[in-house]
């Protein structure tokens, strides 16, 4: 089975974060309901790392580890637009012991997710979604479906470097083709007046001076928590996953969709207990 080079020792935590909840979730939930593991982007069940600035290392993908927990799930889902990724998820298929329970999906996340969704009845299944996108690619509608279930946990890692070159410091800098990519993300053009401040003096003329936004990623990390906050019942404060050299890259937010109580105290016990590992 193929493999494809991307991401680095953040990449390695972001799946032992993963692999860690996929273990638990099937023991604590299953024989009560179908259980289903949704992957998004799902690559090709392995991916080279970079270790260093020149060491490299194979791991296990989301796709593979899904597949090798302990006690497995009922039915995997993988979605995965490049031809040559989906060839290889028909590889792991094909040549795992639970290939029989795998739905393989090529497309656009976009556009095959909420045909994924609908084919179950969320009253009676329940679920881990790996929503894992390389940058933007994901839209509001997306994590509104998602939400919609009511039956998914959800991993949702949102590029912050991703969010930071569309929101450019200053507001003036932004283009039509930038503030269209935040709105489809983010849902919503409120971002403009949540990041975006005038200056507390005036300029010698009496007028404002450009609108800016903290150079920082903690506003706009706080705005994404707070638009999870509006769709799921239970948004964990994110783990931000970082280059080598510190700069923030990622945020890993963990949301629950089930609004019961009880579904929200056990999935907030177990995974406060895995993220903490890495805050």
């Amino acid at each position: 089975m193929s493999s494809h080079d991307f991401g680095g020792l953040w990449t390695a935590q972001k799946l032992d974060i993963l692999r860690e909840y996929l273990e638990f979730f099937p023991i604590a939930l299953g024989g009560r309901f179908k259980l289903v593991y949704i992957d998004t982007f799902a690559g090709t069940g392995k991916c080279t790392i970079k270790t260093g600035p020149d060491g490299k290392e194979t791991i296990e993908g989301s796709a593979t580890i899904a597949l090798n927990v302990a006690r497995p799930f009922d039915e995997y889902f993988f979605i995965e637009a490049r031809r040559k990724h989906v060839r290889a998820l028909r590889l792991l298929k094909d040549g795992h012991p639970l290939g029989d329970r795998v739905h393989i999906t090529h497309g656009d996340a976009r556009q095959c997710l909420t045909g994924v969704l609908a084919r179950h009845d969320w009253k009676a299944s329940r679920g881990v979604l790996f929503l894992d996108p390389y940058g933007l690619q994901c839209t509001w509608d997306m994590v509104k479906a998602v939400a919609s279930t009511k039956a998914l946990d959800v991993f949702f890692l949102v590029s912050v470097s991703g969010l930071t070159r569309q929101a450019a410091t200053s507001a003036a800098k932004i283009d039509a083709g930038k503030a269209a990519a935040l709105d489809r993300f983010l849902g919503t053009s409120e971002w403009r007046t949540a990041l975006y401040k005038p200056p507390a003096t005036l300029d010698l003329f009496g007028d404002e001076q450009q609108l800016t936004r903290d150079q920082g990623t903690d506003a706009i990390i706080q705005f994404v928590q707070e638009r999870m906050e509006t769709t799921f019942p239970m948004v964990k404060p994110p783990v931000v996953l970082r280059s080598q050299n510190g700069a923030p890259l990622y945020a890993l937010f963990f949301a629950v969709a089930n609004p019961h109580h009880k579904a929200r105290e056990l999935a907030d016990k177990v995974v406060k207990t895995i993220l903490n590992k890495l805050r």
